[in-house]
């Protein structure tokens, strides 16, 4: 059934009589068949309209013209819109540094660096430089023991303030040292409960999944290569973080 037919039925429909609906068919015809002659006059001012456009483009995005709108909006901001900007940034800067506090790693969600004495100190400055870049409190650096057991501290001492100094060569000079604001934690029962025999190692742990790997490696290598089977969108972030890509 095609459009004029249902609109003659609606008519019929709506109280009309057969000779109203027919002479309305006729006026829907006549003028089909008017508008299949119309032809619309050629605009003669296309190409000055076209070129008139192109130059008002060109010059809303010129450099000068994008600087004062840039200007004017900082204007608004602090004269206009200061008020109603303020919560909002307010807000969003608390955001931004929960985020921050938080991490990207879930509450469930744990990496473990085991590591020892042994393992040299080159390569736990790497690590615990890479740790602090990622700002992640649920990475967590993890030995069995203390260095020379509980009795000798000085030998604890001495160890924890070289491999968390952020600059070797500051125990040469007379300036204070710099350190890696990253907690270490004795942890002999993880190393129990997943068979740590070798260090370094790194457990990912998530829920009641845990994966571990072995190796001197860059933990974040080390991370993407356990986030192969894990497929956390979580890790991937913290990879990022530790790459400076994200």
């Amino acid at each position: 059934m095609n459009s004029l037919v249902i609109f003659i039925v609606l008519l019929l429909g709506a109280g009309f009589t057969l000779a109203q609906a027919e002479d309305a068919r006729s006026i829907m015809e006549q003028a089909k068949k008017d508008a299949e002659k119309m032809r619309l006059p050629v605009n003669k001012y296309a190409d000055e309209g076209l070129k008139a456009a192109q130059e008002t483009s060109n010059h809303f995005h010129s450099p000068e013209f994008q600087e004062k709108i840039k200007c004017e909006e900082q204007r608004l901001g602090k004269e206009v819109f200061a008020d109603y900007a303020a919560p909002w940034k307010k807000k969003q800067q608390a955001k931004e540094e929960q985020e921050i506090k938080v991490g990207s790693l879930t509450s469930t969600e744990k990496v473990y660096l085991f590591f020892s004495s042994s393992v040299p100190d080159e390569t736990m400055q790497a690590y615990l430089t890479t740790i602090a870049k990622a700002g992640d409190p649920n990475v967590i650096p993890v030995m069995r023991g203390w260095v020379g057991g509980m009795a000798d501290t000085k030998a604890d001492v001495t160890y924890f303030s070289r491999i968390l100094q952020k600059d070797p060569a500051c125990r040469d000079s007379s300036k204070p040292c710099e350190y890696y604001q990253v907690e270490i934690n004795l942890l002999p029962s993880l190393f129990t409960k997943y068979g740590i025999t070798r260090v370094p190692a790194v457990v990912y742990e998530n829920e009641n999944d845990a994966y571990l790997i072995q190796g001197d490696a860059g933990l974040d290598y080390l991370l993407e290569r356990i986030n192969r089977e894990a497929k956390s969108t979580a890790l991937d972030s913290l990879i990022k973080k530790m790459r400076g890509t994200y």
